[in-house]
């Protein structure tokens, strides 16, 4: 039984709510990192099922492992309660269904002590699809630096769950907010940039369970509604939405993001949609058409539609390539 460190440099921040189907195997592959120094503090926001008594039999096993009792207020009050019990240097995220890779936590370490200019490290994450497969790698984003100047903005993110950050900054920042339903990670991000670097090195971290109850998927067009106007804040708050960005502005760059997001998840969604972005390249009112951020947009949305075609292009050239090889060689 590993003993709880009295000064750990890591603090592991887990919330949970009603997570009795991947919850073992997800703390266990923390409490099987090979860097030790750590303590996993456990936010039980509330649950119903049998997550509670999962959680008795797995603190009782490690002296590492601290549970913390909540009624249920959703996820940014989790964070924020596990936050205030953390102790450690830097603060590592972690779901209650995903998977740790052995060597995670010391990388971040390793990474956030050479780099001091990094505030936040993400990495490369792996989905686990529900027939058991392990497909594809991702960061979860394309920007290596957050730009708050120009619209639609660019802004640097990493996959929430398997983040390091240091701790005096996510505390500088005022830990988790509220305002931005479903988009609470990419709201931090905007603010944390603003203190120093988000880096995603080529590095496998966390295997991520992708499945029909994630929150990102139920809650999609929220997420995606929450997080552009995370960005509008982001952008008053540094004096760089004067005036302020209006509805006519904002709507058309909220469906692109919705669109892109059923892209990968839902191709029927995302043809219905089609008309409607088309509208709002082509849109010939006054106001987007003397509005610099509109042109701005108008390239991205139909940038966005370009890039898409190119892919389906791609995608139907290699499954027919095949048979098409078969052919030959009969």
């Amino acid at each position: 039984m590993a003993k709880m460190p009295t000064e750990p440099r890591i603090s592991c921040l887990l919330p949970v709510f009603n997570g009795e189907e991947f919850l073992d195997e997800a703390v266990r592959s923390i409490l099987s990192q090979t860097y030790e120094n750590f303590e996993l503090v456990i936010v039980d926001d509330g649950s119903r099922d049998s997550t509670p008594d999962i959680l008795k039999g797995l603190a009782a096993e490690d002296a590492r492992v601290m549970v913390v009792v909540r009624e249920n207020g959703g996820i940014v009050a989790a964070l924020n309660t596990g936050l205030a019990a953390c102790r450690g240097e830097y603060i590592a995220r972690m779901d209650a269904d995903d998977i740790a890779l052995p060597d995670r936590f010391q990388f971040q370490l390793d990474y956030l002590d050479a780099h001091p200019g990094c505030v936040l490290l993400g990495g490369v994450a792996r989905s686990l699809l529900p027939d058991g497969s392990i497909s594809g790698r991702t960061t979860g984003g394309r920007h290596r630096r957050t730009d708050l100047s120009s619209f639609p903005p660019k802004i640097a993110v990493a996959m929430h769950p398997l983040i390091m950050v240091r701790r005096a900054a996510l505390i500088a920042v005022g830990g988790y907010r509220s305002d931005f339903p479903h988009a609470e990670d990419y709201d931090l991000f905007i603010r944390l940039s603003k203190l120093g670097d988000i880096d995603n090195p080529d590095h496998d971290l966390l295997i991520y369970r992708r499945h029909e109850g994630a929150i990102s998927l139920k809650h999609l067009e929220t997420q995606e509604r929450s997080a552009a106007w995370a960005e509008v804040d982001a952008m008053t708050q540094g004096g760089l939405a004067a005036p302020a960005f209006p509805a006519w502005l904002v709507d058309p760059y909220v469906r692109l993001r919705i669109w892109r997001r059923y892209l990968g998840v839902d191709r029927v969604k995302a043809d219905r949609m089609l008309p409607r972005l088309l509208a709002d390249a082509a849109n010939p009112a006054p106001n987007t058409l003397l509005s610099q951020r509109y042109w701005g947009l108008r390239a991205r949305i139909l940038g966005s539609m370009l890039a898409s075609v190119v892919r389906q292009r791609r995608r139907r050239r290699s499954a027919h390539s095949p048979s098409l090889a078969a052919q030959g060689a009969g």
